[in-house]
């Protein structure tokens, strides 16, 4: 048996796997002889300060970590800061691992690396030279080049420069491609933390109530409903919302799988403009897509610069506000229209199970 896992900033739930639970998982691949592939393309995409940022936010205390530093160090402290691998405590050669430098250099770039033991990699050769052969040679040299400076071939090309373009460039070596690792990071996080502050002052949506009076006092009250729920993520590039559509003034006339769709199309449209991934395409069954698939969207903070997050994610906050605003049956009527255009679009299938491709 083969148990396949996603370590740190799983797609689309941006769920980390604690240390103390891989080893729970690993004691029980042992037990029943199961081969455990970990396939953790985020793994350098690690943000120790998601915990502590949402408790505080939250008014809640930080909770006490835990360290989870290796026993030997890398020598590089970026590294030895990363939450460890289940290599780390694989005793019996039954951890397969797939790195990947897709989401570290750049989307495009579709090469990656495994680590096993020595009997597991002479399989996966033999597979490989019957099948797909190799990846890409292009990018292979490529990302050779890139980490570790021109390559045979091209050094009689390389001496031919000029001294000065000798000079510009010889390769990053393991320190530099740490130090892009570290460096990509923090810029990945202060992202995360820019897009989960501003989501979380918008999380919920206020209603007052005043009355005055000659014989009263003036008074209001004041209340409030949560729109949508969230963890700030430790790792990867997505935050996993759960939108709490019972909450919605129109709850008791439209199921929440409607209002779910009508909420993507309605924030489609300016001024919001803000495109999210549905939940509903991330769903393994039919049965899960429609008892909870739907309640759920996908932001991706990674692929845009550090402003447009921050313009993206207010504009987000305001679009899902100002549909929370809307109390009018016919109004969300308008809404369900377009949603069924979309349906017909889609090839003439009435089926919003995965509408807008992945």
């Amino acid at each position: 048996m083969i148990l396949t896992t996603h370590r740190v900033g799983q797609n689309p739930t941006s769920g980390t796997l604690s240390l103390q639970r891989r080893k729970q998982i690993y004691a029980l691949c042992c037990k029943y002889d199961v081969i455990i592939v970990e396939d953790d393309p985020y793994f350098c995409l690690q943000y120790s300060s998601a915990p502590d940022a949402q408790a505080m936010a939250r008014g809640h205390q930080p909770t006490k970590k835990v360290s989870q530093l290796p026993v030997k160090t890398s020598g590089y402290a970026f590294l030895d800061s990363l939450v460890q691998s289940s290599l780390n405590i694989d005793t019996e050669g039954r951890v397969i691992r797939l790195d990947t430098f897709s989401k570290t250099i750049a989307p495009g770039c579709r090469l990656g690396w495994i680590t096993a033991q020595p009997r597991i990699i002479e399989r996966i050769l033999r597979l490989t030279e019957v099948s797909t052969q190799q990846p890409s040679g292009f990018v292979q040299s490529m990302v050779a080049e890139l980490i570790m400076g021109p390559q045979a071939a091209a050094k009689e090309e390389f001496s031919r420069r000029s001294k000065k373009d000798q000079s510009t460039f010889t390769g990053w070596s393991t320190d530099g491609w740490v130090r892009w690792l570290a460096g990509l990071r923090t810029q990945y996080e202060i992202r995360m933390q820019n897009m989960c502050s501003i989501m979380e002052d918008g999380r919920f949506i206020l209603k007052q109530q005043k009355s005055v009076s000659a014989e009263e006092d003036e008074w209001a009250v004041v209340s409030k409903k949560e729109m949508y729920t969230f963890d700030w993520p430790q790792g990867g590039m997505f935050i996993w919302a759960q939108f709490l559509f019972e909450n919605h003034p129109l709850a008791s006339k439209f199921d929440g799988a409607f209002l779910s769709q009508c909420l993507w199309v309605f924030l489609t449209h300016k001024p919001f403009s803000v495109l999210l991934a549905p939940g509903t395409i991330f769903s393994p069954t039919d049965e899960i897509r429609d008892k909870k698939g739907w309640k759920y969207f996908r932001l991706c903070f990674a692929a845009v610069s550090d402003q447009e997050v921050v313009v993206m994610s207010r504009r987000f906050v305001k679009g899902v506000e100002a549909f929370w605003r809307i109390k009018d049956r016919r109004v969300m009527d308008d809404i369900g229209k377009e949603v069924n255009e979309e349906r017909v679009a889609q090839e003439g299938v009435a089926d919003l199970s995965m509408p807008w491709g992945y």
